[in-house]
């Protein structure tokens, strides 16, 4: 790579003249003791990881998304446009008494899921893998009417530690909305969450590794109040356990899908097994590029035992454009979306 090869991997990524001369200058401190022969070699590699840490950077800065939010869906650029509207950049921290810190940096939602984008960072001299390692907050959700929510299913996934020998590991903490015997899941578009941090835990035996509860501290959320999904009214009938049951509506987003079904009443289906307990891995959203995407994971699932009506929630296991999608199939049974008109946000 020569002079002016370097020059136009600056020109793309736009560092500033300070950033451009102290990365310069550091790369060519650790070239002093590089053999002649491959001191060019190694300059070159060096430079283009430099430019594509910089190119991240400035995309996350650009798009606003945070870079593991993508990876943790496989997403890129194009992707990040499809959930911008529903990310909220938070950047709050707050330290314990008993040395460790947590870093809220971003949240992302839909109707009816939320993630949390969560630092955990332990006391100097802390080796903090996130190996088997899990996460949890007291969440309420308050929407504009002032009505929480109530119980809700949630978890966490550890991200991909660069550093396992460090003293920090991020984790998304992830959860839908009630889990109450209704089948009305409130949608979180336009609402309120708090989230207080509670404990750091190992799984199995090896208990607790750090305990927040003493500690009342909690961070405030306003979320979006735009809806990235599409909503299908259907009214469809399909067959559950060789019976029929009604595909009332589909809810769509970049992230996930939620399915409306109704029943009969006290209808042992909506619990399985079999029943609707198969729609996990039966879910499939059709593209119009002929690309097959499943699910990642169920988010929750509620039901009205009064009513026989109920509600699905799945995360899909990458982002999507919901106007790309031309059928959804789900028990071995596709329906086509493309004489219906959508509901959007």
């Amino acid at each position: 790579m020569d002079k002016c090869e370097v020059k136009r991997v600056f020109d793309q990524v736009k560092p500033t003249p300070e950033q451009e001369q102290a990365m310069l200058d550091r790369l060519l401190r650790e070239q002093k003791e590089v053999k002649p022969v491959s001191r060019m070699k190694k300059m070159t590699a060096v430079l283009v990881a430099a430019a594509l840490l910089l190119m991240a950077c400035a995309f996350t800065v650009a798009t606003g998304v945070d870079q593991r939010l993508l990876a943790l869906f496989r997403g890129d650029e194009q992707d990040a446009q499809q959930i911008a509207a529903g990310v909220v950049s938070v950047g709050e921290s707050y330290t314990y008494d008993n040395g460790w810190t947590v870093e809220v940096e971003q949240v992302l939602v839909d109707r009816y899921s939320l993630a949390v984008l969560v630092d955990m960072i332990g006391p100097e001299g802390t080796v903090l893998s996130g190996e088997d390692c899990f996460v949890d907050f007291a969440s309420e959700i308050i929407p504009e009417d002032g009505e929480g929510v109530g119980s809700y299913v949630s978890g966490s996934t550890a991200l991909e530690d660069e550093n396992p020998e460090d003293n920090r590991v991020s984790f998304l903490w992830q959860r839908g909305p009630s889990t109450f015997l209704k089948s009305g899941t409130q949608s979180l578009i336009g609402c309120e969450i708090s989230l207080r941090p509670t404990w750091l835990t190992r799984g199995g035996s090896r208990g607790v590794i750090a305990d927040f509860r003493g500690d009342q501290r909690t961070f405030n959320v306003q979320l979006p109040e735009k809806d990235s999904g599409w909503t299908y009214h259907l009214g469809l009938p399909f067959q559950v356990d060789e019976e029929t049951m009604t595909l009332e509506e589909l809810y769509i987003s970049p992230i996930g899908v939620a399915c409306s079904i109704s029943g009969t009443p006290n209808d042992s289906r909506m619990w399985g097994p079999p029943g609707l307990s198969g729609i996990y891995d039966s879910l499939v959203l059709n593209m119009a590029n002929e690309d097959l995407v499943a699910m990642s994971q169920s988010v929750s699932q509620t039901y009205n035992p009064e009513t026989g009506e109920g509600r699905l929630v799945f995360q899909t296991e990458r982002i999507i454009e919901p106007e790309n999608v031309l059928s959804v199939t789900l028990l071995g049974q596709t329906f086509s979306l493309d004489d219906l008109q959508p509901v959007t946000g």
